[in-house]
């Protein structure tokens, strides 16, 4: 993730007396009484030690797959729940992959690097363009696979860039991987941001297409469970068998606590999420407006997501120049070098009360203003 994280640039401009901006992405919310019940209920009861995960929660994932996109799973032999997207991710690298083997990467992208390195494979990056809306680019894709290649990882959305794939591009990814005998894994974590009326994509829906497919998801951001660490993986029960192999001498099992309050999130009133969801798309659209008039270049507008991609070369000559002008204006980014998108490009996040993103367009102003 770079020489220095954000949260050490954060905490440095913090020691040198400047107020950092608490910009966040995926929303924080209180929870609500039906959660909060939950736990407490689950305080006192037995831990089952189910290492796939509790089956009411794997049931209540089913059921809202079915719901949101059509798809028939079966809860038993095809979901794994893990301690967020992060660790199912890691689980599924070094289940899947052996050393030598070469994961094709578009870039840019989130933080998989550590990952796929880990289970001794090597990422093959291919970029996108941003004069292309950051769009995949499904021949550098395929010209990318070589003999060593094992797998495609998608982010879907995509972060940072806010890119969201339509059916066709899914479609078209779903073919190169069984044209050459790749396993697709997509990182599904966003899916519930989408605007303009668009939707999510799932690469599951193409499982009767090429069954080799594998979802890892996060519940921390729509369902706002960052603090419980829940999340799981969907792949074809032979995969799932591995995966649970090696989750059991790593960490057991998930806490029943966090799995019962994901339950409750899953299965209880939604109208506190939709709420903070509602207002993300008018955000995004605050945020690109500012950008647009305070004369840095225009960014390509998210069809997805909290954060977008901001080209800051009119600040500094390198990260570190930019990174310094923004600090002195409380704005903690992360590098676009870091995400595997040009130097001159930082990620922001947008998820924070309108307020705030309005202070974040002021110092951004601000600092244009230095240059």
């Amino acid at each position: 993730m770079g020489a220095m994280s954000t949260n050490d640039r954060a905490a440095r401009a913090a020691h040198d007396g400047v107020r950092v901006l608490p910009l966040i992405g995926a929303p924080i919310l209180p929870m609500p009484d039906h959660v909060r019940q939950a736990v407490v209920q689950a305080m006192d009861q037995p831990d089952p030690r189910d290492t796939r995960g509790l089956p009411e929660l794997r049931a209540a994932i089913a059921a809202e797959l079915e719901r949101e996109h059509g798809l028939h799973i079966d809860p038993e032999r095809r979901l794994l729940i893990t301690h967020g997207a992060m660790q199912g991710l890691s689980l599924v690298m070094r289940t899947v992959l052996a050393p030598g083997d070469e994961v094709i990467v578009p870039t840019p992208t989130f933080f998989f690097d550590g990952a796929i390195r880990e289970a001794g494979a090597t990422p093959a990056y291919v970029p996108s363009r941003e004069s292309d809306g950051w769009a995949l680019d499904l021949a550098g894709l395929e010209a990318a696979v070589t003999p060593r290649s094992r797998a495609v990882l998608l982010c879907n959305p995509n972060n940072p860039t806010g890119y969201l794939p339509d059916a066709a591009t899914i479609a078209a990814v779903v073919d190169i991987a069984a044209r050459h005998g790749l396993l697709v894994i997509s990182d599904d974590s966003w899916q519930h941001f989408t605007f303009d009326g668009r939707r999510h994509q799932p690469v599951e829906a193409l499982a009767d297409r090429w069954p080799h497919i594998v979802t890892v998801t996060s519940l921390s951001k729509y369902y706002a469970l960052a603090s419980w660490r829940v999340g799981y993986v969907l792949a074809p029960s032979p995969i799932i068998d591995a995966l649970e192999r090696r989750f059991q001498w790593e960490a057991v099992c998930c806490g029943v606590t966090s799995q019962r309050a994901a339950v409750a999130t899953l299965t209880g009133p939604r109208d506190w999420l939709d709420r903070a969801l509602s207002t993300y798309q008018a955000k995004r659209d605050l945020v690109c407006d500012g950008i647009a008039a305070i004369g840095l270049p225009e960014p390509v507008r998210p069809g997805c997501g909290a954060f977008l991609l901001v080209d800051c070369s009119r600040l500094g000559d390198t990260p570190d120049d930019i990174d310094r002008v923004l600090l002195r204006h409380g704005i903690a980014t992360v590098r676009g070098g870091d995400m595997h998108a040009p130097d001159t490009h930082v990620r922001l996040t947008f998820g924070a009360d309108d307020e705030l993103l309005r202070e974040l367009i002021r110092g951004l102003e601000q600092a244009c203003r230095e240059r």
